[in-house]
This record gives C-alpha cells, structure tokens and sequence, in this order.
C-alpha cells in the first residue's frame, strides 16, 4: 500500500495545512484512505475488513483505539469511520453492498469513485465533495454548487462535526448555561436554605438511602464549623460531616479555610469531610486535602455543585430526551 503515510503526513490531513494534534482522526480525515482501501480492493469490502485496513493508516495505539465516544455510547474511530462511509456514499464515490444485491454491511468504490482518487492522490475533504449535487443537497447546500451554504467553521478550521457530535456539543453547551443559571439561583437563597440544598443532594447521591433521618443540618448558630451531617450508608455506620458555604463564585476559599474545616472534624472526632460552596478552591486548598493526616476532605467548588444537581436531577426538570441511534453493522455481518 504505496500511498500509506503515518499521522501527519497522512492521506486526507496533508491539505489541511497544520500539524494535528487530536489522536483518533475525525471523518473526514478517515474518507481519503477509506476511498483508497476500496479502490485498491475492487470488490465489496465489510466494515471490519475496512476498519481494520484504514486504522493501521493512522498509527493508533492500543488506547486510541479503544476511545469511546463523548457520550460513551460507541468506539470514537468506528463511529467516525462509519460516517465517512456515508459522506462518500452521497458523494457516489462509494456504494453499499444492500443495494445492489450484495451482502449487507459491505461496501465498493463506484467509477467515480476511483475517477475522483486519481484527481486527489494527496488526499481531499468535505468542500472537495461538495462538487456533487447529490453530496452538496446532502450536506445542506444548495443543488447546483453556485448557492451552496457557506461550510461550518470551528475553533479548528480541520475539525468537521458529524450530527451526533454537533448534538453532543450543543449538549454541553445547554448544560454549561444550565450550570451557570443553577448558581445564579444558588446566590440568592438563604444561607440556612442552601445548607438544606446541599443536604437534598447528598441524599439524592445514595447517602443514608434507608434511614428516617439520612441527613442532619446543625443549628444556624455555635454548629462548630459544621454544617450538617449525613450517614455515608445505608446502615449508617458511619458519619460525613459537610460544611456548605455559599460564597460568592468569584471567591477562592483558601487553604486556611480549609484547615478551620479540618479543625472542626478534629473537634467532631470525625475523620471525613465535604467542604462544598458555590466558591472556587485555590490551589493551596486543594494540596493541604491531599496531605493532612487522618482525615478523608472531599472539596466540591461551585461548578460542580451545579453539575452534580444536574446529574441527580436536584433543582432541575427535563423538558426534552432526544435517543441518537446508528447502524448495528455487527448485526448485518451475522
């Protein structure tokens, strides 16, 4: 395989003109030796077949190989791979077996196929494919090229998202406004209400599941640096003591904060901690944890307060559930 070339100089990452950084290639990186594979065969190819054939392109390791998607659901390079299948499919480079009657889950380059890999021997992207009507109507364009709408552009101009990771980005993005609308609210509760707060979430977390009273919240006055108090199991054999300050989230709760915590456990006889607030930890704070003796201090900073509520659906509602689903090819190669 003569046109092989190892991570940068790749088929497919030569005409984007910077050096990658990302490990596992994106879709449009893996449709150049995807092509290639197919041309070289002349026959109908399985993905596994094909797969295994384009992975060694990239000199992968056994780590990056193995990398599931950000939503855990699927391998990253076959989901990636099975995308650039489909651009190549609307482009008519490619077809698949299915249709004309071969076996499922297989695919061929088509004449225009192998006419298209001669013009781009160094490689080729999506604004190449858009020369197709078929691919242009496709991909959003117009038919007829002259129209067409601008290409998406992102932080890396090389990185071109496939519809699950744009719903996975947008996703994060709805999630991290969300974060940030839960401390707004935070900032206006009552200090005496935002330790009962945190109670509702530890409980939410599977603490003291079982028990008539899983959390206790210390009176607003002489509670002796704690907060409150939850039963780290079921049976409640053993106590978590927690601290909960709502600070301002541009504040940095500091190491000394943290030791007045740690000297407050002392005076409990208790040797595990949560220090949660709507604040953010200094790095001092964070190594002191890490270091003081006999005492287990969990430190929750004010982003993850809020994720966590999302996580275990405290303060929040869900208005929409969206299922993402792909093709089993497993399934059609039984």
């Amino acid at each position: 395989m003569g046109w092989r070339r190892k991570r940068s100089n790749l088929p497919g990452r030569a005409h984007i003109g910077k050096k990658i950084t990302m490990a596992v290639p994106t879709y449009e990186e893996i449709m150049p030796p995807t092509l290639a594979v197919l041309n070289k065969c002349d026959k109908y190819v399985s993905s596994k077949e094909l797969d295994a054939e384009t992975i060694e392109v990239f000199d992968l390791n056994a780590e990056e190989r193995a990398e599931r998607t950000p939503s855990g659901n699927s391998n990253l390079y076959k989901n990636n791979a099975n995308w650039a299948r489909q651009y190549l499919k609307h482009a008519g480079l490619i077809d698949f077996g299915y249709q004309h009657g071969g076996k499922r889950g297989t695919y061929r380059a088509t004449d225009a196929g192998r006419a298209f890999q001669a013009e781009h021997p160094e490689g080729f992207g999506v604004e190449d494919l858009l020369v197709f009507p078929t691919f242009s109507e496709y991909y959003g364009g117009k038919h007829g090229g002259g129209d067409r709408q601008p290409m998406p552009k992102s932080t890396e101009e090389s990185e071109q998202l496939t519809p699950p990771e744009i719903m996975e980005k947008a996703a994060k993005e709805m999630r991290d406004v969300l974060a940030e609308d839960l401390l707004q609210v935070i900032a206006s509760m009552d200090d005496y209400d935002f330790e009962f707060l945190v109670a509702k979430l530890l409980v939410a977390m599977g603490y003291g599941q079982s028990l008539d009273e899983p959390t206790t919240v210390t009176p607003k006055s002489n509670d002796g640096g704690i907060d409150g108090i939850v039963k780290e199991d079921r049976l409640g054999f053993d106590n978590v003591y927690f601290q909960a300050k709502r600070w301002d989230k541009d504040t940095t709760v500091t190491k000394p904060e943290v030791q007045k915590f740690s000297g407050a456990l002392n005076g409990q006889h208790a040797n595990k901690g949560l220090f949660i607030t709507t604040a953010r930890f200094s790095e001092g704070a964070r190594k002191y944890v890490e270091t003081v003796s006999g005492q287990r201090i969990a430190l929750v900073d004010g982003v993850t307060l809020a994720h966590l509520m999302i996580d275990y659906n405290v303060g929040v509602t869900e208005e929409k559930t969206y299922v993402i689903k792909s093709v089993d090819t497993d399934f059609f190669e039984g």
